[in-house]
């Protein structure tokens, strides 16, 4: 099967970000610590993916984005996501630092 993402919860996802979720969950298979922000080169999106321990195949994601205001000052946005993936093996468990946690616990940024 195919890996796919479908977009359960939080604003629209593209395709891009779709595949990028699908590349931090591969990214994320070999490593220890899972509280990492992650990115393509150059991009101005970074994504943090937390496997929900009690549903299989859903992630929740953040997704912080850079940009410049009008007025020329650098600015970053985050938004939330709930996504659920086909075709791709759950992640091992791993270790979470706690101020990277309380990403997913607080309120909207």
């Amino acid at each position: 099967m195919k890996p796919s993402v479908k977009h359960i919860e939080g604003r629209h996802l593209t395709a891009s970000d779709k595949r990028n979720i699908l590349a931090c969950i591969e990214y994320l298979r070999n490593e220890e610590n899972h509280a990492l922000w992650l990115g393509r080169p150059r991009s101005k999106k970074q994504y943090c993916v937390a496997a929900d321990p009690k549903t299989p195949n859903r992630f929740s994601v953040l997704i912080r984005e850079t940009y410049t205001s009008d007025h020329g000052q650098r600015r970053q946005s985050q938004s939330r996501h709930v996504v659920e993936t086909r075709g791709v093996d759950p992640l091992p468990a791993a270790d979470w630092s706690i101020a990277q946690l309380e990403l997913f616990q607080g309120g909207e940024a």
